[in-house]
């Protein structure tokens, strides 16, 4: 009844419907002046998989690995955490296949965890050039909440979250 391919088709038609709200919220981003303190901008993904969510937030470091807030930044620039894109569903199940999709989740679950993230990956990704993203300045890094590597959207590779800091 299920099977990989179609799970991860699933998963992309999803996404895409949210690709011009993602796409706007990231043009936002892309023209704030951000503070001299900020180092690096970091946005982290948070999954829900068992309601099949996603959201994204954006974290702005300094080059100890501190999240720098709006205290004691000059006039006229933006420092700060952000929600990038609420909870967004990425895909839907009907209560009645509820067991039999757990049961093929489970027996394939290294393989689509490294799928899911890959797609989501992908997609921001995607959704960041279609912003404007290739004229941003500072680092930026796309990755998963209490993961330990990040995608470099520079550089279009997956580095592990200590290399920002060196």
């Amino acid at each position: 009844m299920f099977s990989i391919d179609n799970y991860i088709i699933s998963i992309q038609t999803n996404l895409e419907k949210s690709t011009s709200t993602l796409v706007k919220e990231l043009q936002k981003i892309i023209s704030y002046k951000f503070d001299a303190a900020v180092d690096l901008v970091d946005f982290s993904a948070f999954t829900e998989p068992t309601r099949f969510e996603i959201s994204i937030m954006m974290f702005l470091v300094d080059k100890d690995a501190n999240e720098v807030f709006g205290e004691d930044i000059t006039p006229n620039s933006f420092a700060g955490s952000v929600e990038v894109l609420a909870s967004t569903s990425y895909y839907h199940l009907q209560d009645n296949q509820q067991e039999s999709f757990w049961d093929f989740y489970e027996n394939n679950d290294e393989e689509l965890a490294i799928k899911e993230q890959q797609i989501f990956t992908e997609w921001f990704a995607d959704c960041w050039i279609k912003a404007g993203g290739k004229q941003f300045v500072l680092p930026v890094y796309f990755g998963f909440h209490d993961e330990t590597s990040s995608y470099d959207l520079q550089n279009a590779k997956f580095i592990e979250d200590e290399e920002k800091w060196t």
